[in-house]
């Protein structure tokens, strides 16, 4: 089987590496040429392919099962804490257990001042596997695609190639390419304003191990987050206008500047578009779309989607051949659940907007969740929801789940009649003697 992957990042690279794999477990040949014209060993905006890069410690246990390894080098902090900020106050969570931890990487190899020690991008490695693999690296763009029972592909020089199976594994902030042969529509995109800083050793430390997340209840912003990567800081803003100015508007937040300090200087920045619903058609004869070119995770987590569609797409076209058909039985079950799944992490982050913008119901969910860092960790069960959606370290069904547990609801219900009727003195006191432990 003769294969194209169009994109070189983590899905076209793993998709790469999970055909080989089954290949060779029924004593199949197969070829592959991914087509990427960036290098991402390089630093800063010729590398980069821009990406907060949080990766939760189980998708790490998935790429060990085919023997993908991140050295440390590319793994830049361990994350074992979040910090929620919201206008009611700070929620301070805890991991709710080891495999719930995430990792931060950089996509590229990081920005150009000071220049990395080493190797460290996430992209190049996953990359460079697929080639140790056996792929082929084809440095040229692709202009278009044409699906069908013959597949082909042109690349900006006008060469034209047949292939047995075309992976459209692009991203959604490259060049547009054209489909034919099927009305294949990109996913829809949200832009976000994303920057690097660099501080001192001393500065950065406490930062370490702990991501920040602001929801400024007067701002457009959806969320805010500071991801610590060793000697740097990476910033996303998320929202539905984010006019010129808003990365030093968020940077001059006091809350921020409480983290950060007042002499934050941007050394690196862009704003990509992320994927926020499925492409249509996600498959056809000799054609299937993975990743964030076909169905991701909404908001977090897109490495992780990366490596379930890829793995999906590479069994399906290995094991039943590379027919609509067989996509429809060995792929499309995958894609409906991660789109399933996404609407339930719609009606959370809805809510999440209204605590955002209501503190009279934000402050029972930040007393909630500082009681229950004081119990067990099976009781922990908002804060187990608060981290699961921020590190996407759960399923959106199961922590949809998990908020409206009735002992969740009774416990709020309970903090927000303390706060309506006999205010906070009285809801503390209740807290810590441990009266409303359920």
């Amino acid at each position: 089987m003769r294969i194209a992957v169009v994109g070189g990042g983590p899905a076209g690279a793993l998709f790469a590496c999970f055909a080989f794999h089954y290949a060779r477990q029924i004593g199949h040949s197969v070829s592959v040429s991914i087509f990427e014209p960036r290098d991402f060993s390089r630093a800063a905006r010729p590398g980069c392919n821009m990406c907060a890069g949080l990766i939760p410690v189980h998708v790490l246990d998935e790429f060990a099962d085919i023997g993908i390894f991140l050295p440390p080098r590319v793994i830049r902090s361990l994350i074992s804490d979040y910090s929620l900020h919201m206008s009611a106050g700070t929620l301070d969570v805890a991991q709710p257990d080891k495999r719930a931890s995430v990792v931060s990487v950089f996509r590229g190899n990081g920005p150009i001042q000071p220049p990395p020690e080493k190797p460290i991008s996430l992209d190049a490695f996953l990359l460079g596997l697929a080639i140790a693999r056996g792929a082929q690296l084809r440095p040229v763009p692709v202009r278009a695609i044409e699906v069908g029972h013959s597949p082909r592909l042109r690349t900006a020089g006008d060469e034209e190639e047949r292939y047995d199976l075309i992976v459209l594994a692009s991203g959604v902030n490259g060049p547009p390419l054209q489909v034919e042969g099927i009305p294949y529509r990109p996913p829809k995109t949200r832009i976000m304003a994303q920057t690097e800083i660099f501080m001192s050793p001393s500065a950065i430390q406490k930062l370490q191990g702990r991501v920040h997340i602001f929801l400024p209840s007067d701002s457009n912003l959806t969320f805010g987050t500071l991801v610590p990567k060793k000697n740097y800081v990476s910033i996303s803003l998320l929202g539905n206008e984010l006019p010129p100015g808003s990365i030093s508007r968020f940077l001059a937040q006091p809350e921020v500047t409480a983290q950060l300090g007042v002499q934050s200087r941007a050394i690196c920045a862009c704003r990509p578009r992320i994927s926020v619903s499925p492409a249509d058609p996600l498959y056809g004869p000799g054609f299937v779309a993975v990743g964030d070119a076909g169905v991701t995770r909404l908001y977090k987590n897109g490495i992780g989607s990366a490596l379930r569609t890829a793995r999906a797409a590479a069994r399906t076209a290995i094991f039943y051949g590379p027919s609509g058909e067989a996509f429809n039985r060995g792929y499309n079950p995958l894609c409906r659940a991660i789109i399933q799944d996404n609407r339930f992490g719609r009606f959370l982050f809805l809510f999440v907007h209204v605590l955002q913008h209501n503190s009279v119901l934000a402050h029972p969910h930040l007393m909630t969740v500082k009681w229950e860092q004081r119990q067990p960790p099976r009781r922990r069960r908002l804060s187990r929801l608060v981290w699961g959606m921020f590190t996407g370290s759960d399923s959106y069904r199961r922590l949809f789940a998990v908020a409206i547990d009735p002992r969740i609801q009774y416990h709020l219900l309970i903090c927000l009649i303390a706060d309506t009727w006999y205010g906070r003195d009285l809801h503390t006191v209740l807290m810590t003697k441990g009266r409303m432990e359920l």
